[in-house]
């Protein structure tokens, strides 16, 4: 099964997103299941100031963004 890399970091108030904060590594049998994977897992990080995540493919492609401010709105 493919590895797929979710990352999260804090976005600034200008929209810059800071260093990495959170980098794990997820294995699904294909990038729509690692976006639900992603998903689910959003819900769960514990540090309250990271508020932007994205998932990545092993190639680097982003296949997932989100504001976790848009889970509030």
């Amino acid at each position: 099964m493919p590895d797929f890399r979710l990352r999260g970091a804090v976005r600034g108030a200008d929209g810059e997103i800071g260093a990495p904060r959170l980098d794990e590594m997820l294995t699904a049998a294909d990038a729509k299941e690692a976006v639900r994977l992603a998903n689910r897992r959003s819900l769960t990080i514990e540090d309250d100031a990271v508020n932007a995540l994205w998932l990545v493919d092993a190639n680097g492609t982003m296949l997932w963004s989100l504001r976790r401010a848009d889970l509030e709105s």
